[in-house]
C-alpha cells in the first residue's frame, strides 16, 4: 500500500532529534543554534523510535526532509520489511545532514513515515539556526583605548589599583557574545598563560564596553613592555581575530619604603639622635624628613614627638613646609632632662609603615627664668615690713618661657624651718597666659605666724603635669616688724 492509499493519520509525530544544537533560552536570540564548527561535518539527526503493527508483506518507510526558506530537500528515504523489523533499530534512525545543506541561516528537518498501518505525513520541525558569520571589529581593528601609556605604582595608586580599557563599538553584537581579553609579552603572538579574563556578553550590554585588567595581575606578570588585546566569539563559536595589540609601559612594581629618622632642626646631633637645648626651641621644635625617606602622592605622613599618651607628646599631619613639621613650644619643657622619641608614620597608600626612631636628648633650662616679686607692698632695700601690710601682701611670677595651660605652680614661703605653702601644684590657665603672670597673696596673719628674719620665696613648675618640678629663682627678703 502507497501513502496514497493510507488516509493520514491524526497523530503528529514528535520532531527529529539532533544533538549537536546548543540549548535554547530566552536570554539568547538564536533557537536552535548549532555550533559553527560542527557545520563544517555532517550533522547526526535521530529519529524518535514510532510503535506500529507489524503486517506481513508491507514495508515502513521513512522519509528525511531538510527545508531552507520555501525549499523541501528530500535527504533520504529508508524502507524496512514488516516481517523483519517488528522494532527498528536505533542506528537505523540515525541520519546525516550533508555538509552541502549546512548553510548560513534557518532550517528546518523532519521526517515523513508510512508504517504498515499508518501514514504520517509531516512531523513537527525541529529548527536548526546555522551562523556562519563573526562579529566584525571596530575602529583601527579594535584596537583598545586606555587613558595612559605608562602604568606605574602611581598610577594604579590613584585609580583603584587597576586600569580600564574601552573596547571600539563592533558590529554584529548579539546577545551570548564572548569577550576574553589578554596581557602578553610578544604582539605577535597570544599564548594561553596570557588571558586575563573572559565575560559574556548579556542582553542589554551596552557598548562601548570597559574592560578591567587588575593592577595585582599587572604587578605580577612583571614590568617592562606589555601588550594589551581581546577577541570576540559569538555563541554559535565564531571568533573575531586578536584586535589590534596596544603597547603599554609597565612599572608597577611597589618601590620598597626607605623611611629614615626623622631630625630636629633646633637640635645639635646626628641622624639618628641629637640634644636640645631648650632656648634654641622657645618658639617651638621643627621636625623634618628626610629626602632620601621616599614619599608617594597620596601619602599621609603624621609625625609624632614622644610617646602618644605620655604628657608633652605631640603629633601632627599639618605640614608648615615640605617635609617639615612644627611643634609648638608648650609640647618642649615637659622633656627637659630626659629622652623621646620623635619618629613619623606613612599611611594612605597600603600598609601603614613607621620610620626608624631619632632619639632626642632634651636638656634642662638650667637659666633665665624669671624671678617672683613681691608687688605689695612696696619692697625696700628687701626688707617686707609687717607695719606696711595692710590685709596681705601679694607676690607675682611674671611670664616664662613656654607658660601654658595646665602647668603646675607651687609658691612656698621659708623662714628659719617653717614653711606656708600659698599655693600647691596650682593649675595655670588660659586667662594666667593671657595676663602673662600668675599673682598669689599671703595674709599678714599667716606672714605674722614666721619668724622674723631672713624669708625666702620658692618657686616650683611642673611641666610634666606634677611628675617632676623645675625650681626657678628665690626671691629673698628680710621680714621685718
Amino acid at each position: 500500500m502507497s501513502p496514497s492509499d493510507q488516509v493520514p493519520s491524526v497523530i503528529t509525530l514528535p520532531a527529529p532529534e539532533v544533538p549537536a544544537l546548543l540549548p535554547d533560552d530566552p536570554q539568547w536570540d538564536e533557537t536552535g543554534l548549532l555550533p559553527a564548527a560542527d557545520a563544517q561535518v555532517e550533522v547526526p539527526v535521530e529519529v524518535p523510535a514510532w510503535q506500529h503493527t507489524p503486517i506481513s508483506g508491507r514495508t515502513t518507510t521513512l522519509r528525511l526532509y531538510w527545508t531552507t526558506g520555501m525549499s523541501h530537500h528530500l535527504l533520504e528515504t529508508r524502507q524496512w520489511p514488516s516481517d523483519s523489523y517488528p522494532d527498528i533499530p536505533p542506528q537505523d534512525r540515525l541520519f546525516k545532514v550533508p555538509v552541502v545543506r549546512l548553510a548560513q541561516g534557518e532550517h528546518q528537518v523532519w521526517y515523513e513515515l508510512t508504517t504498515p498501518s499508518e501514514f504520517y505525513p509531516h512531523s513537527l520541525e525541529q529548527k536548526v539556526t546555522i551562523d556562519l558569520t563573526a562579529p566584525v571589529l571596530g575602529n583601527n581593528s579594535g584596537r583598545l583605548i586606555f587613558d595612559t601609556d605608562t602604568i606605574t605604582e602611581q598610577y594604579l595608586i590613584d585609580n583603584g589599583q587597576q586600569v580600564l580599557a574601552q573596547v571600539p563599538v563592533y558590529q554584529l553584537a548579539a546577545p551570548g557574545d564572548v569577550i576574553t581579553w589578554y596581557w602578553s609579552l610578544d604582539p605577535q603572538q597570544v599564548v594561553p598563560t596570557d588571558e586575563v579574563a573572559s565575560r559574556p556578553l548579556p542582553r542589554g550590554t551596552v557598548q562601548p564596553i570597559s574592560l578591567t585588567f587588575a593592577g595585582q595581575m599587572i604587578r605580577d606578570r612583571g614590568d617592562g613592555e606589555r601588550y594589551a588585546c581581546y577577541q570576540l566569539k559569538d555563541r554559535a563559536g565564531n571568533t573575531t581575530p586578536y584586535s589590534n595589540p596596544v603597547r603599554l609601559t609597565v612599572r608597577a612594581q611597589p618601590v620598597g619604603r626607605v623611611l629614615p629618622p626623622p631630625t630636629v632642626a633646633e637640635a645639635v646631633g646626628s641622624g639618628s639622635q641629637s640634644s636640645l637645648n631648650p632656648d634654641s626651641a622657645r618658639s617651638g621644635a621643627t621636625v623634618v624628613i628626610a629626602p632620601e625617606a621616599v614619599l608617594k602622592p597620596g601619602d599621609v605622613i603624621e609625625v609624632f614627638w614622644a610617646t602618644p599618651g605620655t604628657h608633652g607628646a605631640y603629633q601632627t599631619d599639618d605640614a608648615e613646609a615640605e617635609r617639615r613639621y612644627k611643634v609648638p613650644a608648650e609640647y618642649v619643657p615637659a622633656h627637659m632632662g630626659k629622652q623621646i622619641a620623635v619618629y613619623y608614620r606613612v599611611s594612605g597608600n597600603g600598609p601603614d609603615e613607621e620610620s626608624l626612631h631619632h632619639t632626642l636628648s632634651v636638656q634642662q633650662k638650667a637659666s633665665g627664668w624669671p624671678t617672683i616679686q613681691c608687688t605689695r607692698p612696696t619692697i625696700a632695700s628687701g626688707r617686707l615690713s609687717l607695719a606696711t601690710v595692710t590685709d596681705h601682701a601679694t607676690f607675682r611670677l611674671p611670664k616664662w618661657m613656654f607658660m601654658a595651660p595646665d602647668q603646675r605652680l607651687t609658691i612656698s614661703l621659708l623662714a628659719s624651718g617653717t614653711t606656708r605653702v600659698l599655693l600647691d601644684g596650682y593649675s595655670v590657665t588660659p586667662g594666667d597666659v593671657d595676663a602673662a603672670h600668675v599673682s598669689t597673696n599671703a595674709l599678714k596673719s599667716l606672714l605674722e605666724g614666721l619668724p622674723l628674719g631672713a624669708l625666702t620665696v620658692q618657686v616650683r613648675v611642673s611641666f610634666d603635669g606634677g611628675s617632676s618640678t623645675v625650681t626657678f629663682p628665690t626671691l629673698n627678703l628680710q621680714l621685718v616688724a
